[in-house]
């Protein structure tokens, strides 16, 4: 039976055998040596109760003495075992301080220390490369596979980049989708490229997950010191800024640092000022462009488009300023004050023509968005049978419970649905039909080539053949010339829009063009013009 109290490992049960084994071994020695009438016969030998006294003061200072002895000894083991129990704690600790709780990998805390102690060493001949590495497809992982499936990879792309980087250097987990190396000691730019890759290399083999396998993609991002700096937060900034680009140039991009990426970060910083202060004062506006119908050769209706005219960087891309008003959170704001000026534009058309306008996959996050949209509808009078709102893929990729709610809120007021740059997304077949779509526009980047590609032209045949199959229209976008109007019209294109037709007019402009194609329609009518003379 084994009994709780008696724990060999614990010091108290040490210390009482111990004693015990002493008055054990007392007891026996005065036996063998007869101690105890030896001190009888001495105390009827002296009746000095003074030495009396003496003797027991003796004994009980021996006592103590001896009792002391084991006490001391016993607190010294004591706090030696709590020190060293200590010492482990604090080092496990800052261990977990430095070090990445899931991949085992070290930190953004350890990777700075481990590049500030390189840096100390760095010169012209002996450089430090700093890599980041920003993961592509992370997040699609996570939306279709689940977190379990999300982790496994991540997990294992680190051991790929382990393995290839060996020992040269440090690699560090230093956010959620991104890792940093550290490549101390390179003599030339060769060494952090062949690394780069090879790690992109890596990156493009598949990953298994326990639903299916995943695809992932690295951009990496490199400055090199001290060419690029001696300073640890400017070297990473300067990396982060080659990433950074590396991820705008695509998929599996590598960027080493450039002087000029700094003015294009500065620019960005004034332009995102500029533009915080546009919307607050209404400056941005939408212009329109004519949707046309292939069949009736008309105008049917117009797409909004935003336009940006600056006192200081003179017209800005809408694909520039738009992505910056994603970033920063005020695409809600811009997408509400654009949608209300364009109502109450279109609420002056004629009745027949539609409005199309652009909803971003951040708006669509929103679940307040469609009944904020309802609202603008009623405060501007324009009828929501009317309108057209354009979505690409990529807004049915996430959060799709959030965007098919606030596509069903606005499809059940009579507001229709187009699909935008079908085919340039990742969403499945099926993601798309769950819409219940009206319309599928064909990107421009398809059109364009009809001229010149063979797949062009199959691709865009089968987009207008798949619409035709589910009953719904097509829009080409960015119809530039006849012959991709005539292979168009010829496999049943609906409708189209390009500068073929018109470029985007502000609203003042719109009359103008509804007043040409009624005077092209009344000189067709005689049979002396067509609208595509």
């Amino acid at each position: 039976m084994h009994a709780d109290w008696f724990d060999w490992r614990s010091s108290a049960t040490r210390d009482l055998v111990v004693l015990s084994g002493g008055v054990v071994l007392a007891s026996i020695l005065v036996h063998v040596y007869k101690v105890a009438p030896l001190l009888f016969q001495l105390g009827q030998g002296y009746v000095d109760s003074a030495l009396d006294d003496i003797v027991f003061i003796l004994i009980v200072a021996v006592f103590l003495c001896v009792a002391l002895t084991i006490f001391s000894v016993r607190r010294y083991r004591d706090l030696a075992r709590e020190t060293k129990a200590r010492a482990i704690a604090e080092g496990e600790a800052r261990d977990l301080a430095r070090q990445d709780p899931l991949t085992g990998l070290p930190n953004r805390r350890l990777f700075n220390e481990k590049l500030d102690a390189c840096l100390g060493l760095a010169h012209d001949t002996h450089q430090v490369a700093v890599l980041l590495l920003g993961l592509d497809g992370f997040k699609r992982i996570k939306d279709k596979h689940g977190h379990a499936a999300e982790d496994k990879a991540l997990c294992e792309f680190a051991n790929r980049v382990a393995e290839i980087l060996h020992k040269d250097g440090v690699l560090a987990r230093i956010g959620g989708d991104e890792f940093g190396i550290v490549l101390p000691g390179i003599s030339s730019l060769e060494t952090p490229t062949n690394l780069a890759r090879r790690i992109v290399a890596s990156a493009t083999e598949t990953f298994a997950t326990e639903t299916g396998a995943a695809d992932l993609a690295v951009a990496i991002g490199i400055a090199i010191a001290p060419t690029d700096g001696m300073n640890l937060h400017e070297l990473v900034r300067r990396a982060e800024r080659a990433l950074y680009r590396a991820q705008g140039d695509g998929r599996s991009h590598v960027r080493f640092f450039e002087p000029e990426m700094d003015m294009h970060v500065d620019r960005r910083i004034q332009i995102e000022r500029e533009l915080r202060s546009a919307i607050k004062a209404d400056i941005i506006e939408p212009h329109y462009q004519s949707i046309v119908s292939l069949k009736g050769n008309c105008i049917i209706g117009f797409e909004a488009l935003a336009r940006w005219e600056n006192r200081t960087w003179g017209r800005i891309p809408p694909d520039v300023f738009i992505p910056i008003a994603e970033e920063t959170g005020l695409i809600n704001a811009l997408g509400d004050q654009l949608f209300r000026r364009a109502c109450f534009d279109a609420d002056a058309w004629p009745e027949t023509l539609r409005l199309a306008f652009n909803i971003s996959p951040i708006q669509l996050r929103d679940p307040g968005l469609g009944q904020r949209m309802l609202s603008i509808l009623a405060q501007t009078g324009f009828s929501p049978h009317r309108l057209e709102i354009e979505v690409t893929e990529s807004a049915f990729v996430r959060k799709t419970g959030v965007a098919k709610s606030v596509i069903d809120v606005l499809r059940q007021a009579g507001v229709r649905i187009a699909l935008d740059d079908f085919g340039t997304g990742y969403a499945t077949l099926s993601q798309l039909l769950s819409f219940r779509l009206d319309k599928i526009k064909i990107d421009r980047s398809f059109v364009s080539h009809l001229n010149d590609s063979t797949d062009s032209q199959l691709i865009v045949r089968a987009i207008i053949g798949l619409a035709k199959g589910f009953g719904l229209t097509t829009t080409a976008e960015g119809v530039e010339d006849a012959g991709q109007l005539a292979y168009l019209v010829a496999n049943g294109c609906t409708e189209a829009q390009g500068y073929l037709f018109s470029d985007a007019v502000p609203a003042t402009g719109v009359h103008a063009l509804l007043s040409a194609e009624s005077d092209r329609m009344a000189v067709a009518k005689d049979g002396t013009r067509t609208l595509h003379d």
